[in-house]
């Protein structure tokens, strides 16, 4: 393997996701249970946004209360960019057929530790972290 490679071997494709009104609680409960740094905002059947480690950590430090303090509240919000529409506040995301290189690149300007990746028709299919893409460009 190597930095040339797809993603589409390192994508987590079991995406654990989290409601809207869900608890700041529930959000480390279920990143804790997944074994992931990233959770997908559902509402309505549809991907909303995307709740992070680093969302978290910034809401326990600015003392939200873990058991009233909805994902709504400190989640990243975004919709999709297609090559249909576009629209006001997107997902940072790559094609599941770009190169562990691109990855880390599109990640370190972004500033992101975790990225959505789409496949046929612009859907969300998973997502990556850096440390699955370390995994996949040594393996």
């Amino acid at each position: 393997m190597s930095f040339t490679d797809v993603i589409s071997a390192a994508i987590k494709k079991d995406i654990p996701t989290i409601k809207l009104d869900d608890t700041l609680r529930t959000a480390i409960e279920k990143m804790v249970g997944a074994r992931t740094t990233a959770l997908m905002v559902e509402a309505g059947g549809e991907f909303v946004g995307i709740v992070t480690d680093m969302d978290i950590m910034k809401s326990i430090s600015d003392n939200d209360d873990p058991d009233q303090t909805r994902v709504a509240k400190f989640m990243t919000a975004c919709e999709l960019i297609t090559a249909k529409r576009t629209h006001q506040t997107p997902c940072v995301q790559l094609d599941e057929t770009e190169t562990v290189k691109m990855a880390c690149g599109v990640m370190q300007l972004a500033g992101l530790h975790n990225i959505l990746v789409t496949g046929k028709d612009d859907k969300p299919v998973g997502f990556v972290s850096t440390a699955d893409l370390f995994k996949l460009a040594i393996s």
